[in-house]
């Protein structure tokens, strides 16, 4: 996935940063924080739209751990710029499709994870997933891309 790579050199090399509430911000891109329950959300942790009334948006849910927050923020942000002929996505866990593995790999290298090999010799998955703190599902789905 070297060109999804290369987007991200691009976008840090741009803004001078990998904070996704200032790329957001420099890609005018509104973030919208909702409870659960909201019919937006659909009963998604996130959802993000191309052009809702000429805005891009990305909503997400306001009870999320910060961490996990900025992973799913990053990774609907991957949707906007890997993916810029869909209208809309949404986040759940359960995401498979080639278009979120993509999306995943994005937030994954943005968030500029370095795994050391050492370190987690002997962990699970799970384990590993846990310890920097992104969902199980994810990890999972990029063990066999990273």
């Amino acid at each position: 996935m070297e060109w999804i790579d290369n987007i991200i050199l691009g976008l840090v090399e741009t803004y001078s940063t990998s904070n996704i509430y200032e790329l957001c911000d420099y890609l005018n891109i509104r973030i919208v924080k909702l409870g659960s329950s909201s019919i937006l959300l659909s009963k998604k942790d996130a959802f993000y739209n191309r052009n809702m009334n000429g805005v891009e948006l990305i909503f997400i849910r306001n009870d999320l751990e910060e961490r996990l927050e900025e992973f799913i923020l990053k990774h609907e942000l991957g949707h906007a710029l890997c993916h810029p002929n869909i209208l809309d996505a949404a986040y759940t866990f359960s995401n498979t499709g080639k278009l979120e593995r993509q999306a995943n790999y994005f937030a994954f290298k943005l968030t500029n994870i370095q795994l050391d090999k050492i370190e987690l010799k002997g962990m699970t998955l799970e384990q590993i997933a846990n310890y920097i703190n992104i969902p199980y599902e994810t990890i999972e789905q990029l063990y066999g891309i990273i």
